[in-house]
């Protein structure tokens, strides 16, 4: 099927760095997606991800797209991430 991902609507605000956080879902073989965080964010800084399962995820910053965040997980594998950046 197919990855999908929620974005919680309560960043928290660290001076000049906004921290956002959210769920991701794989079904079927799904192995990951992006997160477009643009409308948050100018820039990742840092992020990660957590499913539980020991090496399950990865997370990447898509450098074409500075507020981009891709994580490659294992196929079905739910989880939470988070990302901090520059705000948007």
């Amino acid at each position: 099927m197919a990855f999908t991902s929620t974005i919680d609507q309560r960043p928290s605000t660290m001076g000049n760095l906004l921290m956002v956080f959210g769920t991701f879902t794989n079904t079927s073989s799904s192995t990951g997606g992006d997160i477009d965080l643009s409308s948050l964010l100018n820039e990742i800084v840092a992020s990660g991800a957590n499913a539980g399962v020991a090496g399950a995820t990865d997370t990447e910053v898509d450098a074409t797209a500075a507020a981009t965040l891709t994580l490659v997980t294992a196929a079905n594998i739910d989880g939470k991430w988070w990302a901090m950046g520059r705000r948007g």
